[in-house]
């Protein structure tokens, strides 16, 4: 059971709240020996893999169990200097059907791409570079605040692709610039047909369509390095690295029609920073989190656990600091940030010392990774490690079905009928951990049939 004491950061002092859910966490380490990893996504539905976004341009495929290299599924000349790179990786939300996927890059002359690529038809760990088709060009006038991140909304199906300012502040005020914003762009359309670079639509109810730049669905950010949306609600998170001062964690509830403005150059985070020319503070939205120098130079924004594993955190969002190797989470609660703790003795290695700590993604179960600079890739895992009788790699909480019990096993869940026979057998014949009912576990035997039956005639209450 989650804590019932909302604590608050006091930004002043930096204090952070020590209690928590009660549920003590670890990291396992999943990968290494790989180049600066920034990332870590996973294909829709796909359960079996997850795929590690590297800084210098190489996209590699690892088993999610095992941590075994599957493939390199691209590599894209990018340009590394500054805060260059390969910076964002999205699946398209059919990818099982169409096979596309959306990449975030510093091309070698600095400037932004957004590029679409399809996946081999030979091998699934292998994409098609000759596939590729530009979605978006940025020219960036300097080597640094080029955002990166990119997203497909959970409830819309349009590509977010986060902006920084370019390193001029004033960008970020500036609605006819997409520097120093959130772009939301419909991949699925073309609203541009003339212009080979530029292939995606308005979607029609962004909220400058007819004015200004009209990808652009929010704005006033500095530099967006990571965000991340909910997966069960759709809410919007974004790290926005700070200047000289604050750090912040943007919100935005998923109910939202953009428009938003997150208040740089005119604030830093909360604190008044370039107010000249600027809107009344009543028009800005100001973060649901800061904090202060002393804590860290460079938030990476995270993601909000929804996996198996570990239950009791539901809902709890994760997120650290490039520069001290920190990390915390927090939990919104009627869109407040409650609940803040830090993390970073009990992720031990996975954000240890110096600057290492680069990203948090997110496996199909929902189980959350952080990526490190040195080559390395950590899940979290509940202190004591994952139950896990098999041995598989799976968290046994993860291998239920969703239904009444064990037998449960098809569509319709709540409901013990044919279907449920039919895909226990199917799973039994395959070695599956889904049909491995009983002692002993990993031999596929009588005993697990009779669980099975034991469990089938007990029916669903």
């Amino acid at each position: 059971m989650r804590s019932e004491l909302n604590c608050v950061a006091v930004v002043a002092s930096a204090a952070v709240c020590a209690a928590s859910s009660g549920q003590a966490l670890s990291t396992e380490l999943v990968a290494s020996d790989l180049t600066p990893v920034v990332y870590v996504t996973h294909a829709p539905g796909d359960f079996d893999r997850i795929f590690v976004v590297e800084l210098f341009g190489q996209i590699t495929v690892l088993d999610r169990n095992t941590g075994a290299k599957l493939g390199v599924f691209l590599e894209q000349e990018v340009s590394t200097n500054g805060e260059r790179g390969l910076l964002g990786l999205a699946f398209h939300p059919d990818y099982a059907n169409n096979g596309l996927f959306y990449i975030n890059y510093t091309d070698l002359l600095g400037d932004t791409v957004v590029a679409e690529f399809a996946v081999s038809d030979e091998d699934p760990n292998v994409a098609d570079p000759a596939s590729r088709r530009q979605i978006l060009f940025v020219d960036q006038p300097a080597s640094n605040h080029n955002g990166g991140w990119i997203g497909f909304g959970p409830n819309d199906g349009y590509l977010y692709v986060a902006m920084g300012d370019g390193g001029i502040s004033t960008n970020a005020q500036n609605l006819n610039s997409v520097l120093g914003a959130i772009l939301r762009l419909d991949v699925d359309g073309d609203d541009y047909p003339a212009d080979d670079g530029r292939n995606y639509a308005i979607p029609s109810d962004n909220p400058f369509v007819g004015g200004a730049a009209e990808e652009i669905w929010a704005y006033g950010l500095r530099n967006p390095f990571r965000c991340s949306f909910d997966s069960a609600t759709g809410d919007f998170y974004m790290g926005d690295v700070g200047n000289f001062a604050r750090e912040e964690v943007n919100f935005q509830p998923a109910d939202s029609m953009g428009g938003e403005n997150y208040g740089w150059r005119c604030y830093e985070a909360s604190l008044p920073f370039q107010m000249t020319g600027c809107a009344d503070k009543s028009t800005m939205t100001f973060p649901v989190h800061e904090y202060p120098r002393s804590m860290g130079c460079s938030v990476i924004s995270g993601e909000v656990y929804r996996g198996c594993a570990i239950p009791e955190l539901d809902g709890t969002y994760f997120f650290g600091d490039y520069c001290s190797s920190r990390a915390w989470s927090f939990e919104i609660v009627d869109g407040a940030a409650t609940n803040l703790v830090e993390r970073t003795a009990e992720f031990g290695a996975a954000t240890g010392g110096g600057t290492g700590l680069a990203g948090f993604g997110r496996d199909a179960y929902g189980e959350i990774y952080i990526s490190r600079l040195d080559g390395e890739v950590h899940r979290i895992v509940p202190a004591g490690g994952i139950a896990d009788k098999n041995g598989n790699g799976i968290a046994d909480a993860c291998e239920t079905s969703g239904g009444c019990n064990d037998a449960d096993l098809a569509e319709p869940f709540g409901a013990l009928d044919i279907a449920d026979v039919v895909e226990f057998l199917r799973a039994f014949g395959m070695g599956l951990p889904t049909a491995d009912l009983a002692a002993p576990f990993g031999a596929y035997d009588i005993a697990d049939v009779v669980e099975f039956l034991r469990q089938f005639g007990g029916g669903c209450a």
